[in-house]
């Protein structure tokens, strides 16, 4: 048993000491590891607001163009043309309001806090 608790305590550790640059990212979308100033705080937090209101707004969206894909799908002959057409809508729309919110957080970060930043940018994709 002792073994076991010693075996645990070790690859707790190695996982521990596994952060390389001195910052631990705790869990998806969390920005504690940048050490925000209180203005940063602040601007982020209304950065934020607009990101989830804007993915709220693009689920919606995404939503409706499934459903015109389902019913492209149903019929007869499908239309591979409409079909790439709202592929590249739903794209096009994600990639508007990623390449948004990352400009309006870059202008806040410091350079620093960028480079930390950066190392999890996948977490902010819009899927």
């Amino acid at each position: 048993m002792k073994l076991v608790i010693i075996f645990f305590l070790l690859i707790s550790s190695i996982i521990a000491d596994d952060d390389e640059k001195g910052y631990h990212h705790y869990y998806s979308k969390d920005l504690t590891y940048l050490h925000l100033t209180y203005e940063q705080k602040k601007d982020l937090k209304d950065i934020l607001k607009e990101y989830r209101h804007d993915i709220k707004k693009y689920k919606k969206y995404k939503k409706k163009i499934v459903k015109e894909k389902q019913e492209l799908f149903e019929k007869d002959t499908l239309n591979t043309e409409e079909l790439k057409r709202l592929n590249h809508k739903v794209t096009r729309k994600a990639s508007a309001i990623e390449i948004e919110f990352l400009e309006k957080i870059h202008k806040v970060l410091s350079e620093k806090q960028r480079e930390k930043f950066i190392d999890f940018i996948d977490d902010w994709e819009i899927e």
